[in-house]
């Protein structure tokens, strides 16, 4: 599959929420919701969209204070981090080169204590190194009751998800016009309904692009990362800087199209002084792990 920039904004903000803010998009871009759609069933015939997946937002449904968060991890194939981290929501996986200057798995999770994940994490069969970051935090006084037809509803759309798109997707969150899908549009989280509880995901397959990578520059350096920073900015290209990993490779991002413009910036980074490129990672798969979900929601009802 070949993707363009409008391909990108749209795949970012399907990563980050689930869905697309489509009068946003026509505004920014000039195009219509048909094509917005079209873009999007692109992607699932081509297979970068390999499925969907649920998401339920806990700190609402129990109450009390959570924590969202992720893991960043170097492991061995003995890993299983289904049966490793409670509340896992989503697997990232990537390539790396060499193995331990970047994470090959990101892990995010919902948790009540991060010290009690971190602990066991790192006591986890076939983890070499994990950290663990804290990307969110919710204090929830009154937790939003669900009615065991409100479960019902969330059960039947778990079910349907095998089979889902996105046009259906879109059409729950923006205009349902079945009584049950109006019910349904009710649980779902979107720019809409702040309130929702439920959001559904895209598993992407991102070895599909033939033209564009997310890459990630292991670097180690005597500078502070605002002052590399401001010199990869000069040098043409805007990249983030994330966090260090082990404490010691910090991890820049790019967004690259073709070879050409990889080697560039991997140049680019070589030539500046007190500077040395460690390695590099590439985003590979992003999936929704919903193994236990089924049970949960089975228990609900």
């Amino acid at each position: 599959m070949i993707i363009d920039p409008i391909d990108l904004h749209l795949i970012r903000q399907l990563e980050l929420r689930g869905c697309v803010f489509v009068n946003e998009i026509i505004g920014k871009f000039q195009i219509t919701k048909e094509e917005i759609l079209l873009r999007i069933k692109n992607f699932e015939d081509s297979g970068f969209i390999s499925g969907y997946g649920l998401k339920l937002f806990f700190p609402r449904i129990i109450g009390g204070k959570w924590y969202w968060g992720c893991i960043a991890l170097e492991t061995t194939t003995r890993f299983n981090p289904g049966r490793s981290v409670a509340c896992l929501e989503e697997i990232v996986e990537n390539i790396t080169l060499p193995a331990g200057v970047c994470p090959d798995l990101s892990l995010l999770f919902y948790t009540q204590s991060l010290q009690d994940t971190y602990r066991v994490i790192n006591k986890t069969a076939g983890v070499k190194y994990a950290e663990v970051y804290k990307i969110d935090e919710y204090s929830v006084d009154v937790k939003q009751v669900l009615l065991k037809e409100d479960w019902e509803m969330i059960a039947k759309l778990f079910d349907e998800l095998p089979t889902i798109t996105y046009h259906r997707i879109h059409t729950i969150v923006n205009s349902p016009i079945s009584d049950e899908d109006i019910r349904l549009s009710r649980t779902i989280w979107s720019s809409k309904n702040r309130k929702g509880v439920v959001s559904i995901f895209p598993n992407f397959d991102w070895s599909t692009i033939k033209n564009y990578l997310h890459l990630h520059v292991a670097v180690t350096t005597s500078m502070r990362a605002k002052e590399l920073r401001s010199i990869v900015n000069t040098i043409g290209y805007s990249g983030n800087i994330t966090s260090r990993f082990k404490k010691r490779y910090l991890q820049l991002e790019f967004d690259v199209w073709g070879f050409a413009d990889m080697q560039r910036i991997l140049t680019s980074l070589q030539e500046i002084k007190k500077v040395t490129v460690e390695g590099v990672s590439f985003a590979y798969q992003n999936r929704i792990h919903n193994d236990w979900l089924a049970e949960y929601i089975e228990h609900k009802i």
